[in-house]
């Protein structure tokens, strides 16, 4: 297709307008497909049970896995070109799409392999079919993607997100309490990457043309200088599925819808700790302006306040997983129980790292971070190895081991975190620390003293007022620190409840 492109040929400075209105647009979004996970995360499991749960785990494990490495990271550094010159979009996405549709049959190949490993039945195989077809064309949404994002039109990248999540999840859980089952599910995704792909294309007509040509130098720019991103990417990737995948190889199916289950409560849970994070990037990145001390003083609240809201939501998780378990899934969740309770007391070290990246984006150190993550997903099979056989054969219950491995590996990399950013926490930081364990603990006597005369909405509200009050009572925050959290949290909800922004 013949060059063309709306958009000048070199990035402009963006209007606060058109700012605005991305910042609203993917914050919004964000807040919508969270609700949206969470609801799927309530009727679909009940719905399908451990088993049909376990098959759609392993199905979107290992795509996710095959997406990022056929990926090859190039979404990142596209976006970065065509931000500087707009006019590259056209031979950026067609040479991306090139790539991608090359990787097609190379893909299949793995993906045969892997069947003929793990030696699935018919129903597994054809939903890993399925999930690898919507891995494969959400690759191809992602490339013209990143050139909205780059043409700073990320109000298309939300229009996409929520309406498949808003389709994913209404009619989702729709066909599961008619009785549908897991091929039925993953086909609704694949049918749903389909029409975002399809939208995706008509979008971008107004903006940009494909350059199709084959490209050769382009190809080598694209593959070589996106490296970075793939191994960052990568990691990640790996780190957050291997335990999945490998539960499969070890475990019955089974098991790994009771693991399912809990890690995407607490996937839902590390929101708070995402917003927060989000929400003071641009702090920490202009004040390491003024110097790595400045960088320290701004971060030292936004790193206590993520610890001192980790610890209450870890210890209450842990105490009311039996009951939440029980009224959101039945009694064939029952052993997703224990790999809950280690999972919550996951969150404070995982709440910990999430706001250490951030600081260390801000101070031009991740490469410090991914060698981390680097050394942690080499570490975290190998745990693995060893503690999801124990606990299969001494419980039948192999979760456990993979939700130990990943405590370990946060623990340790939370670790890693305190000393990358020495000098964060000091003494008075360890005060206000030991003071949040005595509220902690004295909302969890509170919890645990309802547990069997009230439901669960009483447990969760006792937690919540005890601990509010405990922390008033021991003066956690200051006055300042209580003003500076009302501010964030005001910010946040005037860009998200904002309609209309002037242009």
């Amino acid at each position: 297709m013949a060059l063309r492109t709306a958009a000048p040929t070199t990035s402009a400075t963006p209007s606060h307008g058109r700012l605005g209105r991305n910042i609203t647009m993917l914050a919004g979004s964000q807040v919508v497909t969270w609700g949206l996970s969470f609801l799927w995360t309530v009727f679909v499991p009940r719905a399908l049970g451990p088993k049909g749960l376990g098959q759609l785990v392993v199905a979107t494990s290992f795509s996710a896995i095959l997406g990022m490495v056929i990926g090859l990271g190039t979404s990142t550094l596209m976006v970065k070109e065509i931000a500087r010159d707009h006019g590259r979009a056209p031979s950026l996405v067609g040479t991306a799409m090139v790539i991608r549709l090359g990787l097609i049959l190379p893909a299949i190949g793995v993906l045969g392999l892997y069947l003929q490993v793990a030696n699935f039945g018919r129903q597994q195989t054809l939903v890993l079919c399925l999930a690898t077809a919507s891995m494969f064309l959400g690759l191809l949404s992602g490339g013209i993607q990143s050139a909205f994002q780059g043409i700073e039109r990320m109000e298309y990248l939300a229009y996409g997100q929520v309406l498949s999540e808003v389709v994913v999840t209404v009619l989702g859980i729709t066909l599961v309490v008619l009785g549908f089952g897991v091929v039925t599910l993953m086909a609704l995704w694949a049918a749903m990457a389909a029409i975002v792909l399809g939208l995706n294309l008509w979008w971008r007509r107004g903006y940009f043309n494909i350059d199709w040509r084959v490209d050769v130098s382009l190809i080598r720019f694209l593959v070589i200088n996106s490296w970075p991103y793939w191994i960052t990417g990568l990691v990640l990737t790996v780190y957050m599925w291997i335990d999945s995948q490998m539960l499969s190889f070890m475990t019955p199916i089974t098991v790994v819808g009771w693991y399912g289950v809990p890690t995407k409560l607490f996937a839902n849970l590390l929101f708070v700790a995402g917003v927060l994070s989000t929400a003071w990037l641009p702090r920490f990145v202009g004040a390491f302006k003024e110097g790595p001390e400045r960088l320290r003083l701004v971060a030292r609240p936004a790193v206590e306040l993520v610890l001192i809201l980790s610890l209450p939501i870890s210890a209450g998780v842990a105490l009311i997983a039996p009951r939440l378990i029980w009224v959101l899934y039945g009694p064939g969740f029952g052993p997703a129980v224990p790999v809950l309770v280690v999972l919550a007391l996951s969150l404070p070290p995982t709440y910990l790292n999430m706001i250490v990246n951030q600081f260390l984006i801000a101070a031009n150190r991740q490469v410090a971070w991914t060698k981390v993550m680097v050394v942690m997903t080499i570490l975290n099979p190998a745990i693995n190895l060893v503690l999801i056989p124990y606990f299969q054969h001494r419980s039948g219950n192999g979760a456990i081991g993979a939700a130990l491995s990943l405590l370990i590996t946060e623990v340790l990399m939370a670790g890693a975190a305190l000393v990358l950013m020495r000098g964060v926490l000091i003494s008075t930081s360890a005060r206000k620390l030991f003071r949040t364990t005595l509220a902690t603990l004295g909302m969890a006597v509170c919890v645990w003293w309802v547990r069997y005369r009230f439901g669960l909405a009483l447990q969760v509200l006792t937690g919540v007022t005890s601990f509010a009050l405990l922390g008033l009572a021991l003066r956690i925050l200051t006055a300042e620190e209580r003003a500076m959290l009302q501010d964030v949290a005001g910010r946040i909800g005037r860009r998200l409840g904002r309609r209309r922004i002037p242009a």
